[in-house]
């Protein structure tokens, strides 16, 4: 993130990240999708508003999360709507690039192909 980024959010009292393999199927916090057994994911736990959050990203969630977040100037996001500001970043900046949203494009469709979990 640059120094002309600005995010118009509070920062978290902590935040802690890190990867991890499934042991059994877990849902992504963004997409609602499957991580399945043996797959890795991101896993957080943050704190905002004296409220502990525990969020699991797929690794699809993810890949289109750095993707943007590489491609971007300024791309600011909450954990469960990654998706919806990431897709309102996209169509600020998607103009600016030739093929800029091919390749976001194809990360977002493989977010929406892969399996539900079931309820």
């Amino acid at each position: 993130m640059s120094d002309a980024c600005y995010c118009d959010y509070e920062p978290s009292e902590f935040y802690d990240t890190r990867e991890q393999v499934a042991r059994k199927t877990h849902k992504c916090y963004e997409c609602a999708r499957a991580i399945a057994p043996g797959e890795r994911y991101e896993y957080t736990v943050s704190k905002y508003d004296g409220s502990i959050d525990v969020s699991k990203t797929c690794p699809r969630c993810l890949a289109l999360r750095k993707w943007v977040q590489a491609h971007v100037p300024c791309f600011c996001w909450y954990h469960g709507s990654m998706l919806d500001d990431a897709d309102e970043t996209m169509r600020q900046y998607v103009h600016e690039v030739p093929g800029l949203g091919m390749e976001y494009g194809r990360l977002r469709v493989a977010v929406n192909l892969a399996p539900r979990v079931s309820a």
